[in-house]
């Protein structure tokens, strides 16, 4: 059986969220004809594998999106992340830099804002690769960092303001440790959510 699309292997939209793929993946291994047909109970299987992991498939669907027309003729490999097509180390690099520059920001409090327009400046150029992922990542974390800044800045008085600053940074720190360790694998980040 040639594999295309996982998609289309388990019957679900691209769009499709969790509970549709967990659901759409027991009522096919759930089929007894199915079940006798080995080779497409493993395909079942590894299609299930891969969209129901959030990092396996933002590579996979990195990876289909800007795939050459000759490796979607001949199928998918059985894991999709060994096939991810990253933009030149360019990309990589103004994405290390920004994450650098959020880093700096503990000190020297104007220097995210470098990193976010750094990041709005590659968003398209990363497309369909894990850079993607990371430029999303960054821009929430620029945001959601700005906001308890200010949230700290308005209550400083009241002594709470220290608090919210310090859950800030230490969040900060978080996010930047976090993204710049999956940068350096090559790795994308979730970017489901803003914490």
């Amino acid at each position: 059986m040639e594999q295309l699309n996982l998609y289309e292997i388990l019957g679900v939209s691209q769009d499709a969220d969790i509970n549709v793929i967990r659901e759409a993946y027991g009522k096919l291994v759930a089929n007894p004809d199915i079940q006798k047909d080995a080779e497409r109970f493993k395909a079942i299987g590894q299609a299930f594998e891969v969209l129901s992991h959030p990092e396996k498939r933002l590579a996979y669907d990195a990876a289909m999106q800007y795939e050459p027309q000759e490796a979607q003729d001949n199928g998918f490999n059985n894991t999709a992340t060994n096939v991810v097509n990253t933009p030149s180390s360019d990309v990589k690099n103004y994405v290390f830099i920004a994450y650098v520059t959020y880093a700096l920001g503990l000190f020297i409090w104007f220097t995210p804002v470098v990193g976010v327009i750094l990041a709005f400046i590659k968003r398209d150029e990363a497309q369909g690769s894990i850079y993607a992922s990371h430029i999303d990542y960054l821009i929430k974390t620029f945001w959601v960092s700005l906001i308890g800044m200010v949230l700290g800045m308005l209550t400083i008085l009241i002594l709470i303001g220290w608090l919210i600053l310090a859950a800030t940074g230490i969040w900060l720190i978080y996010r930047v440790v976090v993204g710049l360790i999956k940068l350096n694998e090559d790795k994308p980040v979730s970017t489901q959510g803003w914490f």
